[in-house]
């Protein structure tokens, strides 16, 4: 049995697999909402789990949760498990692969800290307290920058130079990689073409948001950089914005915490609308409020223009594909991202993009020779399929 713990700012999702990738149960956590600790999963019988922990919730305190309801399960299961598997969203330049979580390499991890100050202590929390619950389980990480390892430099080098600081490499990294993984191998079994074949272009859009470019089923270019918060207008991130705003908000007195949190926190879809939810956002601007469809505009609006700039870098594509929450479930945003990219070779079919599935599926119009492909995000199953394929490297 493999579990897979992937830990976020205010969820953690978990998910035990056997050696074939089959789900032989899920338990997911929300927390940091104000709201207590909600546990939300199924166990191997398939029945639902549902609990509510009144507390005020902190990372520690679900992972906490999470654990002990997995040792619940897997005492249950008399199943033992092989690996945990952990998703770690910067790997600097050192990680290219799944990696065995040792001494040396959590010591490593912890100095990359710097590179993802609102992510990567969180998943190195997840391991510590996986190691505490589950000491003779093998740990093992997989990292999100690991898929944009390979950008060509004039794709990840920024024209600054090269050695501003003795502590952080300032390079364009690329995230959302676990996700761009699992979409191009869906991607080519749906194609019936092989992956090494595959040209496409992934926008993951959920609460954060990023368009990757991949030729031969490499990533050759992505919208997020050092850090997720270049690139598309997201849900509470800015996405490109001049440089000189924050200098000049400098200039006026604004602290370098302080402008983190204008620029991870209170911008995009919240700092135009009030609200980050793009599902709170279609409400409102169904209802009429004007913020609100400028948020919708300006959020595809941007997205387009990366479609642009990417066809220009791919040339011919197989597919256009549309993952993560919003990119999945909201049938407004495919179309209003599409409109106006005929000549670009995309057109939607209206009532494909318009059926509810939780599966992979083809909504492209049908006298288009680019697909428009929706593939449910799976970051946890292509967690364990990188894991299984290093144990087997090991063996």
């Amino acid at each position: 049995m493999l579990l897979i713990i992937n830990v976020g700012s205010a969820t953690i999702k978990s998910r035990l697999f056997d050696s074939s990738l089959r789900e032989i149960a899920r338990m997911n956590a929300d927390y940091g909402n104000g709201g207590g600790i909600r546990l939300k999963g199924r166990d191997s019988q398939g029945r639902d789990i549902e609990r509510h922990i009144p507390e005020n919730g902190t990372a520690r305190q679900s992972l906490s949760a999470v654990f002990d309801e997995w040792r619940k399960q897997l005492s249950s299961l008399q199943a033992p498990l092989k690996a945990i598997g952990h998703r770690i969203v910067h790997g600097g330049g050192d990680f290219a692969s799944a990696t065995r979580l040792t001494s040396e390499v959590s010591a490593r991890l912890a100095e990359l800290d710097a590179y993802a100050p609102l992510h990567n202590p969180l998943n190195r929390l997840g391991v510590s307290m996986a190691e505490a619950a589950f000491p003779e389980v093998p740990q093992y990480a997989v990292f999100d920058t690991a898929f944009h390892r390979q950008m060509p430099e004039y794709a990840s080098r920024y024209p600054i130079p090269s050695e501003l600081s003795s502590n952080v490499e300032f390079r364009r990294f690329g995230f959302h990689g676990i996700s761009c993984q699992y979409s191009v191998s869906r991607a080519a079994a749906l194609l019936a073409k092989d992956r090494s074949n595959i040209n496409c272009l992934i926008l993951h859009l959920g609460g954060g948001a990023s368009a990757t470019a991949v030729l031969g089923g490499r990533g050759v270019d992505t919208s997020m950089g050092f850090s997720p918060t270049e690139g598309l207008m997201m849900a509470t991130r800015c996405g490109d914005i001049d440089p000189m705003i924050p200098m000049v908000l400098l200039r006026e007195g604004w602290t370098a915490d302080r402008l983190d949190r204008l620029l991870n926190r209170e911008s995009g879809l919240l700092g135009v609308c009030g609200a980050g939810d793009m599902r709170e956002v279609l409400r409102l601007a169904e209802s009429g409020a004007e913020q609100a469809r400028l948020a919708v505009d300006i959020y595809c609006y941007r997205i387009r223009k990366y479609i642009g700039a990417f066809c220009a870098v791919l040339g011919e594509i197989d597919a256009l594909i549309f993952t993560g929450g919003v990119g999945e479930h909201a049938p407004l945003i495919r179309q209003k991202i599409v409109e106006g990219l005929d000549r670009l070779g995309f057109a939607i079919d209206v009532a494909a993009n318009l059926q509810n599935s939780e599966h992979d599926r083809d909504i492209g119009s049908p006298s288009k020779k680019s697909r428009i492909l929706v593939i449910p995000a799976e970051e946890e199953r292509e967690i364990a399929a990188q894991i299984l394929n290093c144990l087997a490297y090991r063996s």
